[in-house]
Formats: C-alpha cells, sequence, structure tokens
C-alpha cells in the first residue's frame, strides 16, 4: 500500500508497516462498534450459481468512499478485472458499510465497475494472476501508485464520503498517530487456510504511528499495526483536531 499526497490519480498508493515478524504480528484492534468510520466499507468478490445467488466468497479488500459512488481500495485488487475488461457471469462484486456484519446480503450494494491506476503492472485475471496469492507489488517499489477505484451502483444511503488530508500531510507528521480502518482478519493466515474461511464480515480500528515517508507514493508505518488479510486498501485517518470527534482526514491507504 502506499500514502496520499494530493490528487486520487497520483497519490492515493498506500502504506506499508514494515519490521521483525510482521506477517505474524496480530494487532491491537477494536471492532468500529460505534460506526464512527461509516465511509469505510468492504468490496467482496462472490461466485454466483445459473440463479445468480452468491454461493462461495472468493475475496475481498477494504475500501474508503471517497465520492458518493466511487470508492478508493487498492490497486492489486482490482487490476485483475480491470485487465479483464468484464466480469464472467459466474463472478459479481458487492460492496458492504456495515460495521459488525457485511456478509449479510441486505447491506450489499452493487459494484459496476472497477478501474486501476496506469503505472500498476499487467495482471491477467486468474488463474494467471491472483492478488491473493501472488506479489503483484514488490513494498516501496518506485513509481508504482497501489491504487484503485470502485464504483457502485448506487450511493450508501447516510454516508458522507471520507474528507481527504491536505496534501504534503503526511511530509511533516513522522511520528503522528494515525487510524487505521479496515475488514481484515485478525490473526495471521494460514497456508491451507484461505482468508475468507476465518473472516467475520466485521470492521476494525487500529492505530500507528507514521515512522517515515519514503517516496510520493510510499511511506513506512510502526508495528504493531498490520491485519493479515482482507486489509488491503482500508483507510488511514489523520485528525489534525483532536477536540473534534467528526475532524478525522483520509491521509493515506
Amino acid at each position: 500500500m502506499n500514502y496520499t499526497s494530493g490528487s486520487i490519480a497520483t497519490a492515493l498508493a498506500g502504506i506499508i508497516a514494515l519490521g521483525p515478524g510482521s506477517m505474524t504480528t496480530s494487532a491491537q484492534v477494536t471492532i468500529d462498534l460505534k460506526n464512527r468510520y461509516s465511509n469505510v466499507g468492504v468490496i467482496m468478490v462472490w461466485r454466483v450459481d445459473d440463479a445468480g445467488k452468491p454461493v462461495d466468497l472468493r475475496g475481498f479488500a477494504s475500501g474508503t468512499l471517497i465520492r458518493d459512488r466511487v470508492m478508493v481500495t487498492a490497486g492489486h485488487f482490482t487490476a485483475p478485472a480491470t485487465s479483464l475488461g468484464s466480469l464472467p457471469p459466474s463472478i459479481r462484486i458487492f460492496a458492504s458499510f456495515s460495521p459488525t456484519d457485511a456478509k449479510d446480503p441486505k447491506t450489499w450494494i452493487p459494484v459496476v465497475r472497477q478501474a486501476t491506476h496506469p503505472s500498476m503492472p499487467h495482471c491477467p485475471p486468474p488463474p494467471h494472476c491472483d492478488p491473493t496469492d501472488d506479489i503483484l507489488v514488490a513494498p516501496l517499489e518506485p513509481g508504482i501508485a497501489d491504487v484503485g477505484l470502485v464504483f457502485l451502483a448506487h450511493a450508501p444511503a447516510g454516508i458522507t464520503p471520507a474528507q481527504f488530508a491536505a496534501p504534503g500531510t503526511l511530509d511533516k507528521s513522522e511520528g503522528a498517530q494515525t487510524t487505521i480502518v479496515g475488514y481484515g482478519t485478525t490473526t495471521p493466515r494460514r497456508d491451507a487456510e484461505p482468508g475468507t474461511a476465518i473472516w467475520d464480515g466485521k470492521r476494525r480500528i487500529r492505530t500507528s504511528r507514521v515512522r517515515r515517508v519514503v517516496d510520493e507514493t510510499w511511506a513506512l508505518w510502526s508495528i504493531p499495526s498490520y491485519v493479515c488479510s482482507g486489509d488491503s486498501g482500508g483507510g488511514i485517518f489523520m485528525n489534525p483536531t483532536p477536540t473534534l470527534a467528526d475532524a478525522d482526514l483520509l491521509a493515506a491507504k
């Protein structure tokens, strides 16, 4: 994941938290029971049967609503669909903004289109390229913006899109505490266990401090902050006015 310093097209890429044992470090997380980060949702890839009924959850990623019907997420998640051009009839994608049960179909909004930043490597659709198993982008790879956009069939009711932090906010925020929001699992995935098998569909919050801004698209966050599966694309928020509970601004993903 890289960080943001300006427009969606050039800056929203993501972050990566590096440190000893980062792949096995459990984050200190809490469920967003108060729905404080209502504009952070999850994007789910479902296999459907001949009647169009979802029967098998194939993957998921987190994302943040930035316009009425637009979410920003990880480019490595949207890359296969972008390369394919259109999804096969057996696959449908939905978004949910439920803080506690994103698996509930009553909360789902159909995804109608996806786009991926042009700096991302070409990713043929599975089985040729599976971003849940393959490393599509090396951490801190220069010039790569790991950014994807997801377009919804309709706006989620009663949810206000996130506001962006001012350009350059992270450049002067080394050591600042941020809030990382997403739908990742809380325990490392074992090789033989798909991430969907242990996913509970809950939105979680954790805090981590900015370690260092590497360049215009990459930054480092401190451990522990890593949630192992499905958290790609989740929002990273900063609060320049801690006395205001609703002042959190989207600074990275």
